[in-house]
């Protein structure tokens, strides 16, 4: 018979397995998060954000050209970058004037690649530019795979406007390219009346990241962006999400990147930051 001693030190050692592990993945973020501070302080907040145990970054071109050196220096890595829309489909008729070329695919590899860049993505459709947009971004995976970089589209809650089955979240799941990945905006797609659970199980092995944030119990629930108050974005763990769920979800559905992004901040974007990273690393999986 099992003595009490050797029972309970038993015992103690299932006790993680039966609460579910520890999220113990990678943490990056989208610098959008951090947009203000990083305009004045770009090495400082690079540093900062390393010393939170952020590891990868969501970039766009100009942090590549313009902030090299103090990304490498605080020994973080883009994973992704987001592109302007014209460049998938082709329309440039709201961007501002300029002489210089309108950016490529083609010509933005080669910078994507040279910092270990994993794929590029879009992060918002005009409304001119959705009706064709899924044979656009179609025709940019085929590119891209061509060039040796994945594409992946970014939701935000205008997707989930219209009859079910027949919102371009719906067209896009069901017509993109099967090598299209999703990032998939835990926040947006809550508002725009989603389960981000179910999402995560539709979209199974197709999802290369999540935006983290939390969502306000009061957010209202609407399919577009604007009026959406500030006060609405929440630091994770502060708002209605069910985490150990959402994270276990995101484990099942093979997700790679976990992209801390809030939009807005109550006070120094830094203290947000940790909040949420602190919260992550001790919340259950399950």
């Amino acid at each position: 018979m099992m003595d009490r001693r050797r029972f309970l030190a038993l015992s103690a050692a299932a006790a993680p397995l039966l609460r579910g592990a520890t999220f113990d993945k990678p943490l990056g973020i989208n610098l959008y998060t951090v947009r203000d501070v990083l305009a004045h302080q770009p090495a400082k907040t690079y540093q900062a954000l390393a010393g939170l145990g952020i590891e990868r970054l969501e970039v766009r071109e100009s942090h590549l050209r313009g902030h090299a050196e103090f990304i490498r220096r605080a020994g973080l890595q883009p994973v992704h970058m987001f592109v302007d829309s014209g460049v998938i489909t082709g329309d440039w008729s709201r961007a501002a004037k300029s002489d210089s070329p309108r950016p490529t695919l083609a010509g933005l590899a080669p910078l994507a690649k040279q910092f270990g860049i994993r794929r590029l993505g879009l992060s918002y459709l005009m409304p001119g530019e959705r009706p064709t947009a899924v044979a656009r971004i179609n025709e940019a995976v085929e590119q891209l795979e061509s060039l040796g970089l994945g594409f992946y589209y970014h939701n935000h809650a205008w997707e989930f406007e219209g009859a079910a089955g027949d919102t371009f979240m719906d067209r896009l799941l069901r017509e993109s390219h099967p090598k299209l990945r999703l990032e998939l905006d835990l926040f947006w797609a809550t508002v725009g009346g989603e389960d981000v659970v179910r999402m995560l199980g539709q979209w199974k092995g197709r999802v290369a990241s999540l935006h983290v944030k939390d969502v306000a119990a009061d957010a209202p629930r609407q399919k577009s962006e604007s009026n959406i108050p500030r006060a609405a974005f929440k630091e994770v763990g502060a708002g209605i999400l069910e985490w150990p769920r959402v994270l276990k979800a995101a484990a099942d559905a093979g997700v790679e990147e976990y992209l801390i992004e809030q939009d807005f901040t109550p006070g120094d974007p830094i203290d947000s930051v940790r909040q949420s990273v602190e919260f992550l690393r001790k919340t259950s999986v399950g």
